[in-house]
């Protein structure tokens, strides 16, 4: 029998598990510790925890009276059993239990918070009294801030008090004064760690401070301590969607639907998601569950049957809401966008006019004609963009929007002036959206080592997939082409189309999580994963019972690619490359929806991602074998597109078929920002477009110089 490591090292990993959102995973490495019973009441919590996580009942209650037996007073383990109790409503026996246990006041408080389901609120007010804590309030309701500061300052010198923290960090938060705000929350969260009116007053201090990452932990504590709390999970959900995490947001907003299950803003938040990750069915049925009377619910249930391809369904209710209603702005643009990605070019210049005229203030219009149409600078709804950027009150976002516009409308009239535009639009997106580059080589680190290394065990040890599907993944960093390279492939007769499907994250979650911490996968693991994947692809495009390949343009993929291949073996991966400076070019001029692609707000933030982009292919070409994945250059692909079309469809074991070079004359819908180059034949206008503006990209090619990522030749040449 092999011997069980050393307890204290199964414990960090446990930890580290919990805190990937792995608990399956912990409790895998704690489980075999049972039978030796362990005297340490840290394993029994984290085995409570991990089971608590996982919906085991019995189990989780058997760890949690056994750390009690332990550490009898211990006040982590009480306040974790009555959150689990609150869940299964039954928190009102875990405040009785602790009654009878003698436990202490302030203790039993907490607990009572705690079983609750809302979360313990701070309650130490330390030296201040009676008196003081109502000069406190009265300072408050004044909004006298400065003379909080005072007293409160002067309150903890004497004592320190939980509560007193609180009101100072909300106080240094109203004067603006972020970093300050966040330290003071924190001295209040080590007097009392499960204070959830402090750590949801923390969330925000960061939150506004743009410590976006950061916040997300903090939010996501909270949750977990507020199970009952709708408005906790919802500043969750908020603060995961700012860091671009959605898919992590899906089974929270899930969670708050059990709650309030008629709560617009829940479920409007609910069809977003659904959107997001790859099940248009469900978001339209979220959208007919929205009261009658809710404002926008049917532009809201006319867009989910576009994300379900039910195309004439959506333009038939626009058409009856406009027939109704022809000022209604917002039916206007929404008609103009469905228009725009299925190719009625006038039709959706039409509409985004008529959007304008009718709410000149509308940037995100102003922002999908200019770069849906050919707009010459003297037209008049540019004079207009250029007169709105002028108005005092126009709101940031919107200002950030017309920015982009006008960009795209200088291109190639003013570069100067374009440049000038994006320079304000990208500046705004990232104050707005900042980037956090650590995160994603965090998860990169992650993916080349303990997940792939567990991996390549488990497949080592004979983990194998039996899953059929057979879908073709086409993965590249924006604007490098992946976009032509998915049509020309869709275009063949047995391949359909399925874009930025966004369903491989969701249905690999759990997986990778075990993965990453140390957890073998086994062959019916793999395989699921497969199935789900293709289950989930195939519900995205609204086509269950289709029986053609799938496409898939998930962009991010290449992080992945060892993953795909082990839980989709006859699955097919082209890798696209295009030269970083025109592709960078074309990210810094192109808005991206907020919050997503935010390293393309910054040169130095492009050049990062790119080189993320090579690090992970040449990482793979390394680990797997010769020819697991197919890499074609745009370049390459405009200089020959037949031989690099036949050397695509012969990887993809497709037979030749002449009509996939006449792509732009069948391209259907489109919903990424390439819906117009897709609809024209092959052009090299756009190869080496960089040289152009090579004074304006100076800091992206010194960026790239600095990591070594320029083409060959341009490297010998700034050497």
């Amino acid at each position: 029998m092999t011997a069980l490591p050393p307890l204290s090292q199964t414990l960090v990993q446990a930890r580290q598990a919990m805190e990937l959102e792995a608990p399956r995973a912990a409790a895998s490495v704690l489980e075999p510790y049972r039978d030796s019973n362990p005297d340490d009441p840290e394993y029994w919590l984290q085995l409570a925890r991990a089971n608590a996580e996982l919906d085991e009942d019995f189990p989780a209650r058997s760890a949690f009276d056994r750390a009690l037996e332990l550490a009898p007073r211990q006040a982590v383990i009480w306040i974790e059993l009555a959150i689990f109790e609150s869940r299964k409503r039954r928190g009102g026996a875990v405040v009785k239990r602790a009654k009878r246990e003698g436990l202490p006041a302030a203790l039993v408080q907490m607990i009572q918070g705690a079983a609750s389901g809302t979360g313990p609120r701070a309650i130490g007010t330390g030296a201040a009294t009676k008196a003081e804590l109502q000069t406190l309030a009265q300072l408050g309701a004044k909004r006298d801030f400065a003379g909080i500061e005072r007293l409160a300052t002067a309150i903890l010198k004497r004592g320190q008090g939980a509560v007193i923290w609180g009101m100072l960090g909300q106080a240094r938060m109203d004067m603006g004064c972020g970093p300050q705000a966040c330290d003071a929350f924190r001295r209040g969260l080590k007097l009392e760690p499960y204070a959830n009116d402090l750590r949801l007053a923390l969330v925000r201090a960061l939150a506004l401070g743009g410590e976006t990452l950061e916040a997300v932990a903090e939010a996501r504590r909270a949750a977990h301590t507020a199970p009952a709390d709708a408005d906790a999970q919802l500043i969750y959900v908020r603060t995961l969607e700012k860091a671009n995490q959605h898919r992590k947001a899906v089974p929270i907003i899930d969670r708050i639907l059990e709650l309030q299950p008629d709560r617009d803003v829940v479920l409007r938040l609910a069809i977003e998601a659904a959107t997001e990750s790859g099940r248009p069915g469900d978001a339209l049925a979220l959208a007919e569950r929205r009261a009658p009377d809710a404002p926008g619910r049917d532009i809201s249930i006319a867009q989910a049957l576009a994300g379900a391809g039910r195309d004439l369904e959506a333009l038939a209710i626009y058409d009856r809401l406009l027939a109704a209603d022809p000022e209604n702005a917002e039916a206007h643009a929404a008609r103009a966008s469905l228009c725009q990605v299925l190719g009625r070019r006038e039709e959706a210049e039409a509409g985004y006019r008529a959007a304008i005229r009718l709410s000149p203030k509308s940037g995100a219009s102003y922002r999908a004609l200019a770069y849906g149409a050919r707009l010459s600078p003297d037209d008049e709804v540019v004079g207009q963009m250029q007169r709105t950027l002028e108005l005092p009150d126009l709101p940031e976002a919107d200002r950030r929007l017309l920015h982009y516009a006008l960009g795209r409308v200088f291109e190639k009239a003013d570069p100067a002036v374009s440049f000038h535009h994006l320079e304000q639009a990208n500046a705004s997106m990232d104050k707005a959206f900042p980037d956090n580059p650590e995160h994603r080589r965090m998860t990169l680190s992650r993916r080349f080592g303990p997940q792939w290394n567990t991996l390549k065990a488990s497949v080592a040890a004979g983990a194998t997939s039996a899953s059929e599907a057979a879908p073709i993944f086409v993965t590249g960093v924006p604007r490098s082409g992946t976009t032509l390279v998915e049509t020309i492939i869709s275009t063949h007769p047995a391949v359909v189309a399925g874009g930025e499907l966004g369903v491989l994250g969701p249905v690999t979650t759990e997986l990778e999580k075990s993965l990453a911490a140390g957890v073998p996968a086994s062959s019916g693991e793999l395989t699921d994963a497969g199935n789900a994947y293709d289950l989930a692809a195939r519900a995205a495009i609204n086509a269950p019972e289709e029986t053609r390949r799938i496409t898939d343009k998930s962009i991010s993929t290449f992080q992945a690619l060892g993953l795909v291949r082990e839980i989709l073996p006859k699955s097919k991966i082209v890798v696209v490359h295009r030269d970083p400076r025109d592709s960078g070019l074309s990210q810094w001029r192109n808005h991206f929806r907020d919050g997503t692609q935010r390293f393309a707000a910054s040169w130095e933030g492009i050049a990062e991602n790119y080189g993320m982009f090579r690090r992970a292919v040449d990482f793979w070409r390394d680990v797997l074998p010769a020819g697991a994945f197919h890499e074609i250059h745009y370049e390459a692909l405009l200089a020959d597109p037949e031989g690099q079309a036949r050397a695509l469809l012969e990887f993809c074991e497709l037979e030749w078929d002449p009509a996939v070079l006449s792509f732009h004359e069948k391209a259907e819908k489109v919903k990424t920002l390439s819906f117009a180059q897709v609809r024209q034949p092959l052009y090299k206008t756009s190869q080496g477009g960089w040289r152009k503006h090579e004074a304006h990209l100076k800091p992206l090619i010194e960026a790239l110089e600095k990591r070594g990522l320029l083409p060959p030749e341009e490297a010998e040449i700034a050497g």
